[in-house]
């Protein structure tokens, strides 16, 4: 129910753009002006109320249409987390979906099952900022996935696992997982390079929230590096969605995130773009990624370092952009994740495709 980084809409999208064998039917509780949905119906506002009356009556009104699109579909996958009852931890939605008996897929994004103590254990950079009160989404906790998980396990949902989101995930509750990745119409892309004779690079950092992506670490290292170098740069903080990617697309150099140790939704658009991407990897989840994954690795205790030859040779920066565009039409592409998706939803629903 909730369109996180706009991927419910990609993902509807690309198969309704694909496929004339499937239809989609989708619904979000959040809705934000600056990502706008464009094939996500917004389901009650009230839903997110903290007024007792209007949150009962839009839990009515959410609960007759869930009813009716369970009624319609043969598969149900859901995003990020459900509603539930005050105190109890309840699903709103549990009953409907129990009766409904439907093939039910799950994609976790983040905050939802992230486990605080996991991460500290692996994660110095995660610790730090937690433990510091910098980092901003303090209701992730082990409780949380931990009940969550179990929700989900007990209603028969089968976990759609991005990279990165993995070391959450219980494999006693789940031992079987689907791989996705982020996904980007390329064709709404068009490869912007670097140019390899730019004396003075345009760099940005995309940030939702500057303390979990890092962006004290950012602005320290560049302030230390324009003493010597001679650049731009651009935090993206509070901004509509058409906005920064419109700075993206101009940029020479995009800064991701330096704390969670894996790279999302921006990150893949700015490779679509053609850019060099910059970004902590967290060694223990670098495994998971493909071998030729482009992003220049660098840690908040290195970026300055990484960042400088970056800075100095436009010829590399360009390079790196034709690598990260390559690597996105290799794995992110929406068509090839859509082919991947429509194959799963037919197999589960018992039905031959087309």
């Amino acid at each position: 129910p909730h369109n996180v980084s706009q991927d419910m809409d990609f993902r509807a999208e690309a198969l309704l753009r694909n496929f004339d064998d499937i239809e989609v039917h989708a619904f979000t509780t959040h809705v934000n002006k600056m990502v706008p949905s464009q094939y996500c119906k917004p389901l009650p506002a009230g839903l997110l109320s903290r007024n007792p009356f209007k949150r009962v009556t839009a839990w009515l009104q959410y609960r007759s249409i869930l009813r009716r699109e369970l009624a319609w579909a043969d598969i149900v996958q859901w995003y990020w987390d459900f509603n539930y009852l005050p105190f109890f931890r309840i699903p709103v939605e549990g009953d409907l979906l129990r009766k409904a008996g439907k093939k039910s897929l799950v994609i976790w994004c983040g905050s939802e099952i992230r486990n605080p103590d996991t991460d500290k254990a692996i994660n110095p950079y995660y610790r730090r900022e937690v433990e510091s009160g910098q980092y901003e989404y303090r209701f992730e906790s082990e409780r949380r996935s931990r009940t969550t998980q179990r929700a989900f396990h007990r209603l028969g949902f089968l976990p759609l696992e991005f990279i990165g989101m993995g070391h959450y995930i219980d494999p006693e509750l789940f031992p079987h997982r689907h791989r996705i990745y982020q996904l980007v119409g390329l064709n709404r892309f068009e490869p912007h390079y670097p140019s390899p004779t730019n004396e003075r690079p345009l760099v940005v950092h995309s940030a939702s929230k500057t303390g979990a992506k890092g962006t004290a670490y950012v602005t320290e290292a560049v302030a230390r590096l324009q003493r010597n170098y001679n650049f731009d740069f651009q935090l993206l903080h509070d901004m509509a969605k058409e906005e920064a990617l419109d700075w993206v697309r101009r940029c020479d150099l995009f800064l991701d995130q330096f704390i969670a140790g894996m790279h999302g939704t921006a990150a893949v658009e700015a490779m679509a773009y053609g850019k060099p991407v910059v970004g902590y990897i967290n060694p223990f989840i670098g495994k998971d990624y493909p071998a030729d994954l482009p992003i220049h690795r660098a840690s908040p205790d290195d970026l300055a370092g990484v960042l400088a030859p970056l800075l100095g040779s436009g010829e590399m920066r360009h390079q790196s952009g034709k690598n990260s565009r390559a690597y996105v039409e290799k794995y992110h592409d929406d068509r090839r994740n859509a082919e991947d998706l429509h194959e799963l939803y037919f197999r589960l629903a018992g039905i031959s495709s087309k």
